[in-house]
């Protein structure tokens, strides 16, 4: 409750500003005074889970409401609903296990003060074993609080870990190839279908495999759009000269209307007999690994078999650049080629930043980095923006992303164990900054043969927010 006592103490030797300041500062306050008195408020705490929980609050008058809540040794959160009603339910994430979380309960004033009127605690059960069987390192200063990653081990889905290394959300599927937040801040997961988890981690959405063409599985990356659709790969088997040839296609998804159209078509686009690269075979043309979506509308794909990355044109009708390997509109130094990329955003116009896996160097060279090439549409030059390569190096073969945060950091995702496909490990997460400089690192001990297929920094999972 708001301490309104004393408020109006006569105030001595102050001038007549200072009076109407203070004047001021007592009616803001006394506005908010008295309204927590005469509402009655009774919360439940609804188990969702392990480590999700979510509160049914019942006012006897209508009201917005703010909830804190906090665990020793963990950050203070905090969830709002706008909502002038009488019931409200509210999710509360990132939680942790095995942890007693207090909680509180506030009013929202018309001065956007909050009364707090009701408190309360509850505890968080034990991980499951397969989960428990992950371990987290982690070393240094984030300034990211979170990071999904997609988990492929004896768990298989979506783990949201806190940079403490804590698991705070999780949601089960089969080995994920590819995952993206929603604006409403739910995840997709790819596997052979979509699925979208809410912030207590329960299936709110599917697009099952069956909803598309015989032979047409989706694979390897999933994107979230401006629209708040889903941009998705799948493969395109069709005969070509007699033989099967398996090429690519960009379909999109709306959950909300569940609307599902093809957008694009390799076929339509490249030649089997002249777009091919050095991995190249009839049941695995392009092995394409990721889709993003560009500034301008474009969407760019990564080609694992070509060591390419094209841009196709908003709307789907041409593609506008290829960069590297067979048909590349860009010329690139030795020194920008890369082999196995996967990841490739385009993280301002013209900046392309991506995951050099390194799969098979022409010098035989053993190593990953994150790469960011400037391309020159005037000249079709590349510059190299900026790059990050571990000391001692890691080479991760296969799999891995590097993602650009807001304030000009990168979050790299090394996701290959040692021994997988040549791989030296270990799987781990690196913030870097925009020198260059390792902020924060943690490594990711997983039962053997497990992986992550990439990791995705996050500001919150349900639109919680941490309090000063």
């Amino acid at each position: 409750m708001t301490n309104c006592s004393g408020i109006l103490r006569p105030v001595r030797q102050a001038n007549w500003r200072q009076l109407i300041t203070l004047l001021i500062v007592a009616m803001t306050i006394l506005a908010g005074c008295g309204g927590g008195d005469d509402v009655s408020v009774s919360a439940t705490v609804q188990d969702k889970g392990p480590i999700f929980r979510s509160l049914d609050i019942s006012l006897s008058t209508a009201s917005a409401v703010d909830v804190e809540y906090w665990s020793p040794g963990g950050p203070r959160l905090r969830v709002s609903s706008s909502d002038n009603a009488v019931s409200h339910t509210l999710a509360l994430p990132r939680l942790r296990a095995e942890s007693t979380y207090q909680y509180r309960v506030g009013l929202r004033t018309s001065a956007g003060s909050t009364i707090w009127v009701h408190a309360g605690t509850f505890t968080t059960a034990q991980l499951p074993d397969d989960l428990r069987a992950i371990t987290f390192s982690p070393s240094g200063t984030a300034t990211q609080p979170l990071v999904f990653l997609s988990v492929r081990s004896t768990f298989n889905g979506g783990v949201i870990v806190d940079t403490q290394g804590h698991i705070v959300w999780y949601g089960r599927t089969t080995a994920p190839q590819g995952a993206a937040q929603r604006a409403n801040g739910n995840w997709v997961v790819l596997t052979n279908s979509l699925t979208e988890f809410n912030s207590l981690g329960e299936v709110v959405s599917t697009l099952p495999s069956t909803s598309l063409p015989a032979g047409h599985g989706m694979h390897h990356g999933v994107i979230a759009t401006p629209a708040n659709t889903l941009l998705f790969l799948t493969l395109d088997p069709r005969v070509f000269n007699g033989v099967t040839i398996q090429g690519e296609e960009i379909w999109e998804w709306d959950p909300q209307t569940n609307a599902l159209d093809r957008r694009w078509r390799a076929f339509d686009f490249l030649d089997p007999t002249v777009d091919i690269g050095p991995r190249s075979v009839p049941n695995d043309w392009f092995h394409a690994n990721h889709v993003s979506v560009g500034p301008r509308g474009n969407t760019l794909v990564s080609f694992h078999f070509l060591d390419q990355v094209i841009s196709i044109a908003p709307g789907f009708g041409s593609i506008e650049w290829r960069l590297g390997g067979v048909g590349s509109t860009y010329t690139v130094t030795l020194d920008q080629v890369t082999s196995g990329q996967h990841s490739a955003r385009e993280v301002a116009p013209n900046h392309v930043l991506l995951f050099d896996n390194g799969y098979a160097r022409a010098d035989g060279s053993h190593y990953s980095r994150a790469l960011e090439l400037a391309l020159d549409p005037a000249t079709h030059t590349v510059n190299t923006a900026w790059q990050y390569r571990p000391n001692p190096d890691i080479w991760a073969t296969i799999i891995s992303s590097a993602r650009r945060v807001s304030n000009g950091n990168t979050v790299v995702t090394f996701g290959t164990p040692a021994g997988l496909v040549g791989a030296t490990g270990p799987v781990s997460v690196h913030e870097v900054s925009a020198s260059s400089a390792l902020l924060w690192h943690m490594d990711i001990g997983l039962p053997a043969g497990s992986s992550v297929f990439q990791g995705d920094p996050i500001q919150s999972i349900g639109g919680e927010t941490e309090v000063p």
